[in-house]
Parts: structure tokens; C-alpha cells; sequence
């Protein structure tokens, strides 16, 4: 397995929230790969609640999930929607405002396809991030890239296209006409044609000025720099240098 990379140019959460709560959702577990996990209420959440005490988390969850409430003399089941992330371990939910009360010891079953899903979104971003290095990095340091909302852009991009692949579904058009736009792009800044707003290269792309000399001596490159008097910023290109100059051996 690929070792894991210090930076992610965009985060589980990015791309979940990029392509929508509706095209993340998987269909029921299959494959038997759920935790199944029980999501307890350790406290009554009234009409309106914005928040829901439960026991501690065995796995995270994604914003946007949906849980089912029911028993502890429920009439009928009730649905809570998370607004923000729930990391393992948490024992509070942050929720949109519930809509009907839930009391305390209601229960529900996390389908387990979160579990699963975490996994593959973080594996998208990596896909993702390791596309977009190969593109960038012989000319952007890795921790200036990561800093960029443009690059995130990016990554969301491909992630979402990468995660449809990997479910066997066929990317919705608007990710695939952004995906070939987002790869036009990436090949530009490869290509010197486009640069990153806001950050800036490794290195100056061409130097303020060089003196050069003909080295008749020479078969091929015969423009050589001589770096004494010349810019000395460094380039992202090979120069041919005039070593005769750099040493003081001209005559």
C-alpha cells in the first residue's frame, strides 16, 4: 500500500459536501461491511433541539447523516439530520432543529455505509492530491498547495469523479465537464501557461537578466551564462554555465 501523504489538498468532508448529502449516500449494505453501530440518546431532545446527548461514538460520522430514531415508547420513528461532523468518541450530535421530540434511550442504527464511505472519500482525496502533486510540484512546494483554495477546487473535483467510478456509477455531467476543465488547468500550470493565485513558485521562473557569451569551443549549447555578472536567482531550467568566467580564467 502507498505510503500516506503528509497533505491532503481536500478533506472527506470537502467532497462529501461537493457532490451533495443525496449522491454520497450509499445504498444498504450489501457487502456486509457495516459496523452497525448504535447511535443511543443519554438525554431528552425537545421540539426545536439543535443538539442531541448519546452515548459515545464508536465511529465518526459525516455530516449530513441521517439517523432513525425509535423504542423508548416512540409512536412513530423520527429522523435527525447531523450539521457537522461527529468525530469517535463524541457523546453530543449536533442536528438540524429536530422537527418532533426524541426522549431519552431512543435508539438508532447507523446503516454502517458511513464507515465505509470514510474510508473511500479519504481514499478519493488521496487519489486526488497524489494527481494533483504530479501536475504542480516541480513547481509549487507541497505545503504552499495545500493552502490554496484553488487547488482545493481541484481536488474536490476529482475526488467526487474518482468516487463515482469506484462505485461503478457514471460521474454526473456537471463533475465530468469540471474534470476535464480542472485537467486543461493542472496541464497549464505543468506547462508554465498558468500560475496559482496566491501562492508562490519554488523557484523564479527565468531569471531578471543573464549575460551570456558564445563558446566556439563548444559542439552543442554554445550560449553560455556567465553567473558573476547575471542574476543570480535560481531558474527551474539547466544553464549552460561559462565555467571560464565563474572561475576568472578568461583571457
Amino acid at each position: 500500500m502507498p505510503p500516506t501523504l503528509p497533505n491532503l489538498y481536500c478533506s472527506p468532508q470537502d467532497v462529501y459536501e461537493f457532490i451533495g448529502i443525496d449522491a454520497a449516500q450509499l445504498r444498504l449494505d450489501d457487502s456486509n461491511v457495516a459496523s452497525g453501530q448504535i447511535v443511543s440518546t443519554t438525554g431528552a431532545a425537545s421540539i426545536g433541539a439543535i443538539t442531541l446527548a448519546v452515548n459515545a461514538l464508536q465511529y465518526a460520522l459525516l455530516a449530513g447523516t441521517n439517523l432513525v430514531f425509535q423504542l423508548a415508547g416512540m409512536t412513530s420513528p423520527v429522523e435527525a439530520t447531523l450539521s457537522a461532523v461527529a468525530a469517535v468518541g463524541a457523546t453530543s450530535l449536533s442536528v438540524v432543529a429536530l422537527g418532533t421530540a426524541i426522549p431519552s434511550g431512543a435508539q438508532a442504527t447507523d446503516n454502517g455505509v458511513n464507515v465505509w464511505l470514510a474510508g473511500l472519500l479519504v481514499k478519493s482525496c488521496t487519489y486526488a492530491t497524489d494527481r494533483i502533486k504530479s501536475y504542480c510540484c516541480n513547481r509549487y512546494n507541497d505545503s504552499d498547495l495545500v493552502n490554496s483554495w484553488m487547488v482545493n477546487q481541484w481536488a474536490c473535483t476529482i475526488a467526487a469523479r474518482w468516487l463515482g467510478k469506484r462505485r461503478y456509477q457514471l460521474a454526473p455531467k456537471g463533475i465530468d465537464e469540471d474534470y476535464k476543465e480542472v485537467m486543461t488547468e493542472l496541464k497549464a500550470v505543468q506547462c508554465s501557461q498558468l500560475n496559482i493565485a496566491d501562492i508562490g513558485t519554488r523557484t523564479s521562473g527565468w531569471p531578471f537578466m543573464s549575460n551570456i557569451s558564445l563558446d566556439d569551443c563548444a559542439t552543442y549549447r554554445k550560449a553560455v551564462v556567465e553567473p558573476v555578472i547575471s542574476e543570480p536567482t535560481v531558474t527551474q531550467y539547466p544553464q549552460s554555465i561559462d565555467w571560464g568566467s565563474y572561475f576568472c580564467l578568461e583571457w
